[in-house]
């Protein structure tokens, strides 16, 4: 983590505006002294002198404006050519050499850039023999070509790696989007476990304890019974809960009960039985084993379908049907109680329902029954 903190530092200073400043103050004293106090250069020294430190500074802005960089720092090196004479020196070339680069890899204009080298190429040949200025030409020309074609490369390796790191960040912004949308729906699933196992067992708990209440002084056998009833649905409730609780902390531990699976429908409908409500089950095609995603949700709208009817239909019969189809099963829970519909307290479990089915890609269907009461109608495919 350091050392990419240090690479950062590092690459942010590489590109601070500021080091071009400091790189052309460097060139325009080198180029300054050097046509004053070297012969190099054509007389008048000082004339010699503003103008190639005019070219220097230039370089100032040679990746912000990388054109009018290597325009100005040319044009004042031709200028020495056109107004003082030809001259064949170190510095001039050096600058030349950084402008070149510049153009290449921070400018977006080839064709300019080639012109305007083909142009200054074309002035160091001015008041010297063909035979002389024609070699000087090509000379000039090939070897600022070089660096301009170095910064091109530089500029789209450049752009490459711009590119691979945005990706990079999409990618990442995805993948986090994907994680923030899988825990979203773990939180959602998590609800409508804890909601069905509260609801359910809470439910008959309630209905119990109302028995008992009523019976306690003429029969407290009966009492005792619904006591010892109220007392088994808590602590499935609690092993529930339990195992529930695991799975969220991936803590495994020799206690946890295994999830309900479709085989424990009866023994859900015999719970039921004893707060009261007259429950058939019924299987119809041949029974077999299916994933234990399928027969959980199926557990569970069974389980939300019968509490539903404790809270809402009254003294009702109610009829419960599993399905098993060459595709898949089908969930049926219908009743004949008074309740034309469940409450208020009843739609988060029936979203909550729904939410478990058309995570299978199934159907689900909530209603008044025609035949009178209230069905509920689930199907879950699978290819098992």
């Amino acid at each position: 983590m350091q050392a990419q903190g240090l690479g950062s530092a590092v690459r942010g200073v590489a590109r601070s505006p500021l080091l071009d400043v400091v790189l052309a103050l460097l060139l325009t004293a080198y180029v300054g002294l050097d046509a004053l106090h070297t012969s190099d250069w054509p007389e008048p020294r000082w004339a010699s002198a503003a103008l190639a430190m005019t070219s220097a500074a230039f370089l100032a802005v040679r990746r912000v404006c990388p054109l009018i960089s290597f325009t100005g720092a040319l044009g004042a090196l031709a200028a020495v050519y056109v107004a003082l004479g030809h001259y064949e020196t170190g510095s001039s070339v050096l600058v030349a050499l950084v402008a070149a680069y510049s153009a290449g890899a921070y400018g977006g204009n080839l064709p300019f850039a080639l012109a305007l080298l083909a142009g200054f190429a074309a002035t160091t040949g001015l008041g010297q023999p063909a035979q002389e200025a024609v070699p000087d030409l090509l000379w000039t020309f090939t070897a600022l070509s070089l660096p301009l074609a170095v910064g091109l490369t530089a500029q789209r390796l450049r752009s490459r790696v711009q590119t691979a790191e945005r990706r990079a960040d999409l990618l990442k912004r995805e993948q986090q989007a994907l994680a923030e949308a899988v825990a979203d729906e773990e939180r959602r699933r998590i609800a409508r476990e804890l909601h069905d196992v509260i609801s359910h067992g809470l439910g008959v708990v309630v209905l119990h304890a109302g028995a008992a209440e009523q019976v306690l002084d003429v029969d407290p056998g009966k009492a005792r019974e619904a006591l010892r009833l109220i007392r088994t649905t808590g602590q499935e409730a609690i092993a529930e809960l339990g195992t529930l609780v695991g799975l969220i902390r991936d803590e495994p531990r020799p206690e946890l009960h295994p999830q309900p699976t479709l085989s424990d429908v009866e023994r859900l409908v015999a719970t039921t039985r004893t707060a009261g409500l007259a429950v058939r089950l019924r299987t119809e095609g041949m029974e077999r084993d299916l994933p234990a995603s399928v027969e959980l949700n199926a557990y569970r709208v069974v389980q939300e379908g019968l509490t539903n009817v404790l809270k809402h239909a009254g003294r009702a019969e109610v009829r419960v049907v599993l399905r098993y189809c060459h595709d898949g099963v089908e969930v049926e829970i219908a009743d004949d109680g008074t309740g034309a519909s469940p409450g208020p307290g009843a739609h988060r479990g029936l979203i909550g329902l729904r939410e478990r089915v058309a995570v299978f890609g199934g159907r689900f269907e909530a209603g008044p029954d025609p035949r009178g009461g209230w069905k509920v109608n689930a199907s879950f495919p699978t290819t098992s």
